[in-house]
Protein backbone atom coordinates (compact mmCIF):
# COMPACT_ATOMS: atom_id res chain seq x y z
CA UNK A 1 0.00 0.00 0.00
CA UNK A 2 1.13 3.20 -1.18
CA UNK A 3 2.24 6.22 1.74
CA UNK A 4 -0.51 8.81 1.64
CA UNK A 5 -0.83 10.36 -1.45
CA UNK A 6 1.98 8.20 -2.96
CA UNK A 7 -0.12 7.39 -6.30
CA UNK A 8 -2.27 10.07 -6.42
CA UNK A 9 0.71 12.34 -5.75
CA UNK A 10 2.97 10.75 -8.03
CA UNK A 11 -0.43 12.00 -11.08
CA UNK A 12 -0.76 15.37 -9.56
CA UNK A 13 3.22 16.08 -9.72
CA UNK A 14 3.20 14.41 -13.42
CA UNK A 15 0.16 16.48 -14.38
CA UNK A 16 1.90 19.89 -13.11
CA UNK A 17 5.13 18.62 -14.72
CA UNK A 18 3.43 18.23 -18.01
CA UNK A 19 1.52 21.94 -17.67
CA UNK A 20 4.02 23.78 -16.41
CA UNK A 21 6.28 22.68 -19.76
CA UNK A 22 3.83 23.02 -21.97
CA UNK A 23 4.05 26.62 -20.56
CA UNK A 24 7.27 26.63 -21.28
CA UNK A 25 7.21 25.53 -24.91
CA UNK A 26 4.34 27.82 -25.53
CA UNK A 27 6.57 30.70 -23.73
CA UNK A 28 9.38 30.04 -26.09
CA UNK A 29 7.07 29.60 -29.46
CA UNK A 30 5.95 33.48 -28.52
CA UNK A 31 9.65 34.63 -27.48
CA UNK A 32 10.67 33.61 -30.95
CA UNK A 33 7.67 34.79 -32.62
CA UNK A 34 8.09 37.86 -31.52
CA UNK A 35 12.13 38.35 -31.74
CA UNK A 36 11.20 37.50 -35.62
CA UNK A 37 8.61 40.17 -35.66
CA UNK A 38 11.24 43.29 -34.14
CA UNK A 39 14.00 41.74 -36.86
CA UNK A 40 11.71 42.21 -39.42
CA UNK A 41 10.68 45.76 -38.53
CA UNK A 42 14.66 46.68 -37.96
CA UNK A 43 14.93 45.27 -41.63
CA UNK A 44 11.92 47.66 -42.79
CA UNK A 45 14.03 50.31 -41.14
CA UNK A 46 16.96 49.49 -43.19
CA UNK A 47 14.96 49.51 -46.34
CA UNK A 48 12.56 52.64 -45.79
CA UNK A 49 9.33 51.06 -45.13
CA UNK A 50 9.29 50.85 -41.65
CA UNK A 51 5.46 52.76 -40.23
CA UNK A 52 3.96 51.47 -44.13
CA UNK A 53 1.14 49.20 -43.46
CA UNK A 54 2.41 45.95 -45.27
CA UNK A 55 -1.23 45.41 -46.60
CA UNK A 56 -3.11 48.81 -47.65
CA UNK A 57 -0.01 50.73 -47.99
CA UNK A 58 -0.55 53.70 -46.21
CA UNK A 59 1.21 55.35 -43.02
CA UNK A 60 0.88 53.88 -39.85
CA UNK A 61 -0.01 56.11 -36.87
CA UNK A 62 2.80 57.23 -34.65
CA UNK A 63 0.49 55.75 -31.46
CA UNK A 64 0.37 52.42 -33.03
CA UNK A 65 4.25 52.16 -33.90
CA UNK A 66 4.95 53.33 -30.27
CA UNK A 67 2.90 50.80 -28.91
CA UNK A 68 3.06 47.86 -31.12
CA UNK A 69 6.46 48.95 -32.76
CA UNK A 70 6.98 46.04 -34.54
CA UNK A 71 3.43 45.94 -36.26
CA UNK A 72 3.52 45.35 -40.10
CA UNK A 73 -0.66 47.07 -39.96
CA UNK A 74 -2.58 49.62 -39.42
CA UNK A 75 -4.92 49.09 -37.21
CA UNK A 76 -7.65 48.53 -39.20
CA UNK A 77 -5.87 46.49 -41.32
CA UNK A 78 -5.15 44.38 -38.09
CA UNK A 79 -8.19 44.24 -37.43
CA UNK A 80 -9.74 43.22 -40.60
CA UNK A 81 -6.90 39.94 -40.48
CA UNK A 82 -7.67 39.27 -36.81
CA UNK A 83 -11.68 38.49 -38.58
CA UNK A 84 -10.47 37.07 -41.16
CA UNK A 85 -8.19 35.13 -38.41
CA UNK A 86 -11.20 33.79 -36.90
CA UNK A 87 -13.01 32.61 -39.34
CA UNK A 88 -10.22 30.16 -40.35
CA UNK A 89 -7.31 31.73 -42.02
CA UNK A 90 -3.56 32.25 -40.92
CA UNK A 91 -2.84 34.10 -37.62
CA UNK A 92 -1.37 37.87 -38.72
CA UNK A 93 1.56 38.82 -36.27
CA UNK A 94 1.15 42.60 -35.39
Amino acid sequence: MPAAGGWEGDVIDQANADAEAELQIRMQETDAQLLEAIEEALARMDDGTYGICSNCNRVIPKARLEAVPWTRFCRACMEALEVDSCQGSQEPVA
